[in-house]
């Protein structure tokens, strides 16, 4: 009897997902053996409830022993899913001043921070679990004095709103006015700063946005002021999706700010999109 095509298909994605992290983590993690070990025995119920990364590049994030919290780890270090690099280009040679969309456990925040000595940085994270982590991986890397932590979400007006907490460390955590509802979450009343209130109170003019907020992204950026937008240098984005919009949308309102797509990839609604206000040079590989 043959198995089911849809169940054998699940399968084989499966193994593949865990082959390539069972090699990425070698080659990124120097523990990559406990690592290994922990993530294992987390599959059958045995693990620690918190899980240490130290990357080869120096810096030692900590997380939820949990899938959906590891998943960003391995994505900014083993895969370099921003292209940080290519993306900064000659920002690299002065100071800036980023907000960080979705701080999550501190990736994004203290990866840049490592790679630009002169940035500093806003990291925004309305989940308690998720913000005590980025606050702890801030301190412990040592740029508690250029990433300031708000336990809020972005959002299109201050204020409050319901948002839908899936704990752990979860980066699948939104805000429930966005659209975004997984079922299996906590509904959780949080504390809203709007994208201009934010750049309002910037210590200097942002040069750097990166928005990953689960479908809050078209609120956050259509009910903001082009004017909040007119320092801005460099956005990457992830969207999803989201009943009446589209990413085209966003691409326009950009467009019209003078942000414009230098690279996107995109696949079954979602995508990720890199703009610049200038023509970024190739990227080398």
């Amino acid at each position: 009897m043959k198995g089911d095509p849809a169940i054998v298909s699940d399968n084989v994605r499966a193994l593949g997902y865990r082959t390539r992290r069972i090699t990425q983590t070698p080659r990124t993690f120097s523990n990559w053996l406990p690592v290994l070990v922990d993530m294992a025995r987390e599959r059958v119920g045995r693990g620690s409830p918190t899980l240490t990364f130290s990357t080869r590049s120096g810096l030692r994030i900590d997380c939820p022993n949990r899938p959906g919290a590891r998943v960003p780890i391995y994505e900014i270090f083993a895969e370099d899913c921003y292209r940080l690099d290519w993306f900064l280009g000659p920002l690299r040679q002065r100071p800036v001043q980023v907000i960080d969309i979705g701080g999550h456990v501190g990736t994004f925040s203290c990866r840049l921070a490592q790679l630009h000595p002169g940035a500093s940085i806003m990291a925004f994270e309305p989940s308690p679990t998720s913000a005590q982590f980025l606050r702890r991986n801030v301190e412990q890397n040592g740029f508690g004095e250029r990433v300031t932590v708000f336990e809020q979400a972005l959002a299109a007006t201050s204020g409050f709103a319901v948002f839908d907490d899936n704990g752990a460390g979860s980066g699948l955590n939104g805000l429930v006015s966005a659209g975004h509802a997984s079922g299996a979450g906590t509904a959780t009343k949080v504390e809203t700063v709007a994208f201009d209130d934010a750049v309002a109170t910037a210590p200097a003019p942002v040069t750097v946005v990166k928005i990953d907020c689960e479908g809050g992204e078209y609120d956050l950026v259509l009910g903001s002021s082009p004017t909040s937008w007119s320092t801005v240098q460099r956005v990457v984005i992830e969207y999803h999706p989201v009943d009446g919009h589209t990413w085209l949308e966003l691409r326009d309102w950009f467009e019209r700010c003078g942000l414009h797509v230098s690279a996107e990839k995109s696949s079954n609604g979602y995508g990720c999109v890199w703009l610049s206000r200038e023509t970024l040079a190739p990227e080398s590989h």
